[in-house]
């Protein structure tokens, strides 16, 4: 049994900044506002000789992506996990509704067990491995002038350590098709490497294995990032009132003391995730619940 589903309950009641909203709902917000953004800004296209046009892009696109010209613009290194295909391209919506929809499905089991500050952390970081994963292999093997943008990288990073955690979940491809989680893992490694033999793909295989492979690194290696401090005014932005609230039923309630605990020991896994807890947090605030639910009894 999770704790999402003993006796306590979500505080939805407005809070400070964005604390009332999980991490993944945040990151998907600002990835479609980019996107619907980038649609009203100038287009960059080209005619064929037959005459045909093709939208390459939008403005604020080429702004936010990560190319191996102008690799030594910093915030495109970060940027770039948020900007998408314009939605009059070639792939258009489907780049982006892949990519969120993944992260939706996968990404909230993750950011329970992480917390949301380690999630997000985890999450940038591996927007920069993917970048940096791109950038080599197009620096070693000198392949012309390209550049990279989309959540892939990070998304196939989210989807990974979703992989080693939970390899034997069940997963519905296309909504209808069952499979294990291990078992998508081999797709995705098959599919990589597909693209990586097709000289005409356009698909930026090497940030999505990059992704990949910091994900199984954060498995593996146990890595935390937990001493790792966000910039003051993200921090200040996203910080307020806590999102888990302990509940209680009535006026005559457990003790006051065990219910602060239990109160705290519920902020603690919105902060840091379920894995921090210790074994006697994990008893007192199962002990709390059965009180909780005596009461109701009653």
């Amino acid at each position: 049994m999770g704790f999402e589903d003993r006796d306590y309950s979500r505080n939805t009641a407005p809070g400070g900044g964005l604390a009332r909203y999980s991490m993944i709902t945040i990151l998907i917000a600002i990835n479609v506002i980019v996107f619907v953004a980038d649609s009203f800004t100038a287009k960059d296209v080209v005619q064929t000789p037959d005459g045909a046009i093709f939208v390459l892009g939008h403005w604020l696109t080429k702004q936010l992506a990560l190319g191996t010209e102008y690799w030594f613009l910093p915030w495109t290194w970060l940027t770039h996990g948020f900007a998408h295909a314009s939605i009059d391209t070639k792939i258009g919506i489907w780049h982006i509704a892949g990519n969120m929809l993944t992260l939706f499905f996968l990404g909230r089991p993750i950011e329970q067990r992480l917390g949301r500050w380690e999630f997000l952390k985890f999450y940038l970081l591996a927007i920069l491995a993917g970048g940096a994963g791109f950038f080599l292999v197009k620096l070693l093997t000198g392949w012309p002038a390209s550049s990279v943008l989309g959540a892939s990288g990070a998304v196939s990073a989210v989807v990974a350590l979703f992989i080693f955690y939970y390899p034997r979940q069940t997963l519905l491809i296309w909504g209808v098709l069952p499979i294990p989680a291990w078992l998508l893992g081999i797709i995705m490694l098959l599919m990589n490497l597909q693209y990586a033999l097709d000289p005409a793909s356009n698909i930026s295989w090497e940030a999505h294995i990059a992704g990949a492979a910091f994900g199984a690194a954060y498995f593996w290696l146990g890595w935390n990032f937990s001493q790792l401090r966000l910039p003051q005014r993200v921090a200040n932005l996203m910080s307020g009132a806590p999102a888990l609230r302990v509940h209680h039923p009535d006026s005559a309630g457990p003790d006051e003391r065990l219910s602060q605990q239990a109160d705290a020991i519920l902020e603690k896994i919105n902060t840091h995730g379920e894995a921090s807890l210790t074994s006697r947090e994990r008893k007192l605030l199962k002990r709390y619940s059965e009180m909780v639910r005596q009461q109701r009894q009653q």
